[in-house]
């Protein structure tokens, strides 16, 4: 019996993975591109609701957010919350984070210098109910 439990849970992606920790950049576009940590994910502070929403719908889900000065970071910890997120951690700046040995990545832009955009579920274009991106940027 225990091997068809641990088996269920390996087969069930948001079961397994219902507590990862998750990293978010709640920062621009234009700064996600410049700058952000390796593996965060982008949702910008101001879609931060819906697109926390969709894409992590466990409320147990442990969310570390960080944009470049921590303010919006500190808005978009606030916002979660008030949705009922249990684990969500304010976590400032992107220069303090690399200061603690954290690692950050930069995002390939066009030839013409700006970030490339993706169709997913926040896009007003695509549609609400659209597929999320095969990248990490909203």
């Amino acid at each position: 019996m225990k091997y068809w439990t641990v088996a269920l849970l390996l087969s069930s992606p948001s079961l397994a993975l219902a507590n990862a920790e998750v990293w978010i950049d709640v920062g621009s576009q234009e700064e996600y591109a410049t700058e952000h940590l390796h593996d965060a994910v982008h949702i910008p502070y101001t879609y931060i609701a819906r697109g926390v929403s969709a894409r992590y719908p466990d409320k147990q889900t442990a969310i570390k957010l960080y944009d470049r000065d921590g303010f919006r970071a500190q808005q978009a910890s606030e916002a979660l919350q008030t949705l009922g997120y249990q684990q969500v951690m304010d976590k400032g700046g992107l220069a303090a984070l690399k200061e603690s040995g954290l690692t950050t990545q930069q995002t390939d832009l066009h030839a013409d210098a700006t970030p490339t955009v993706a169709v997913h579920s926040l896009n007003d274009t695509a549609g609400l109910y659209a597929d999320l991106p095969a990248i990490d940027s909203y």
